[in-house]
């Protein structure tokens, strides 16, 4: 094989990777942002489609099942309500999450969420002291 056929075949597979790098980079999600109201008020049917759903835990409601890491609980985006089942590990964080982001597919049948991802948002443990403590100082 001639030394430039190596020289166009080398950068071929180059641009191919770095094509594919930038494709993967650039679509990591695929679906629809939705709200918690807009699954359960059911006035579009998601069928199939891959959704983000950011919302609050419904607290008392978690149920951890180690033996077969399912994790369980009710978001709500202050309207309404809707029970989760996540098939993974528990995020360490998530007892003190305030706020959840999923990602996966609305079961209707049997009126869950079937979370793929989910994403945790604590308090921050950096906010800014209040005016009433710094003025004690």
């Amino acid at each position: 094989m001639k030394q430039s056929t190596k020289i166009y075949i080398g950068a071929l597979i180059i641009v191919v990777a770095i094509g594919y790098l930038m494709f993967t980079g650039f679509s990591n999600f695929s679906g629809y942002q939705v709200t918690v109201s807009d699954i359960v008020n059911g006035q579009e049917d998601y069928g199939e489609d891959f959704l983000m759903v950011p919302g609050q835990l419904v607290g008392g409601t978690t149920n951890f099942d180690g033996k077969n890491i399912k994790l369980t609980f009710t978001m709500t985006d202050g309207s309404a309500e809707l029970p989760v089942v996540y098939n993974d590990v528990k995020p360490d964080n998530f007892e003190e999450a305030t706020e959840v982001i999923l990602e996966g597919y609305y079961d209707k049948a049997a009126n869950v969420f079937r979370a793929e991802k989910l994403t945790t948002k604590c308090p921050s443990k950096y906010e800014a002291e209040s005016t009433d403590s710094q003025s004690a100082k």
